[in-house]
């Protein structure tokens, strides 16, 4: 048996949704108001053949199962077409556990990496919009390096924010790490030419608007010159569309891997659900802390599943806020 959901405008439309992609012998088995975005979902299952069935037995603890993880996925705000994409892995894999069935969907359906391996002797640059923790997240990098016994060397392009070049000379003697500024790409280039110590570089780039085509083919005439790995940095708990936009926008200008911050201070994870996803970018790592030395992780679809959903605690107990959020 297979099981998916259906978003639409109302239950007419969502019951032509499920004609349309399971055929006349789907079977209903619940439909309520999706209160996120004010429409209606229906969930439906189909007995495509014995095969399947045998796979996935039809019984209620499945049900709770994949219940529990549209619940979950409806509160981090995952959209629709994304939800039921992860659903829909998750009945394929018929565990009996929702959050390694969840861990096993995230791992079909997304990409994971490993964090920008700095001791390949290729750079790395960090972009992404203004204000989203790029120099932070290189200087956590170079933390990293220098844990591991290698030393790093920072590269800055943003030379016109105000405090952006103090920032970096004091991540950089902190850490004693090499700083070198880079005002345009031919800077960036020489510079990178010149050093023969094949030592691990991190490019932190200034502040760059995906919506501005001009500056993010600048950005890719950048990493192409300097012969970089492009890594998106973006704070998570944005707007789910804004950042799947903004994947997409520097995955045009050559990104292939995401690394998220502020993962700590959020409560949703719909953005970066879909940014890696729309964006079809490599989650690396998560920034979990302003800690410089131990503020960035790598994650993982088990550790990305253990976020989205809550343990057996939280859903005895839940946690009122002070806005009256529960």
């Amino acid at each position: 048996m297979r099981l998916r959901s259906f978003i639409a405008a109302d239950v007419p439309a969502a019951m032509e949704l499920v004609r349309e992609q399971l055929g006349p012998d789907a079977v209903i088995l619940s439909t309520q108001p999706d209160q996120a975005n004010g429409r209606v979902k229906v969930t439906a299952a189909l007995e495509d053949s014995p095969l399947d069935e045998a796979l996935w037995r039809d019984d209620a603890d499945d049900l709770d199962i994949l219940d529990s993880l549209s619940r979950a996925l409806d509160f981090h705000r995952v959209p629709a077409g994304l939800a039921d994409r992860l659903i829909g892995a998750a009945t394929d894999l018929a565990v009996g556990d929702g959050l390694m069935a969840l861990a096993g969907a995230l791992d079909k359906v997304l990409t994971f990496r490993a964090p920008p391996l700095l001791g390949k002797n290729r750079p790395v640059m960090l972009a992404g919009p203004p204000g989203c923790g790029k120099s932070a997240t290189a200087a956590k990098l170079c933390a990293q390096a220098r844990l591991a016994g290698a030393h790093s060397r920072l590269v800055t392009m943003d030379t016109l924010k105000a405090g952006a070049l103090a920032q970096a000379t004091t991540f950089a003697e902190t850490l004693g790490t090499r700083l070198d500024q880079a005002a345009d790409i031919a800077a960036l280039e020489r510079l990178i030419r010149s050093d023969a110590g094949g030592n691990p570089v991190v490019i932190d780039t200034a502040g760059c608007n995906p919506l501005d085509r001009a500056e993010l083919k600048r950005l890719g005439d950048a990493a192409q010159a300097a012969g970089a790995e492009l890594v998106l940095v973006m704070a998570a708990g944005g707007d789910v569309l804004e950042s799947a936009e903004c994947a997409l926008a520097f995955m045009e200008a050559g990104a292939s891997a995401l690394i998220t911050t502020r993962l700590d201070a959020t409560r949703r994870l719909g953005a970066v659900l879909s940014a890696t996803d729309v964006g079809h970018l490599g989650l690396a790592a998560a920034g979990i802390s302003p800690n410089i030395g131990d503020g960035l992780v790598e994650i993982d679809p088990l550790a990305l599943a253990r976020l989205i959903m809550p343990d057996s605690a939280r859903q005895t107990a839940p946690a009122t806020l002070a806005t009256g959020t529960l």
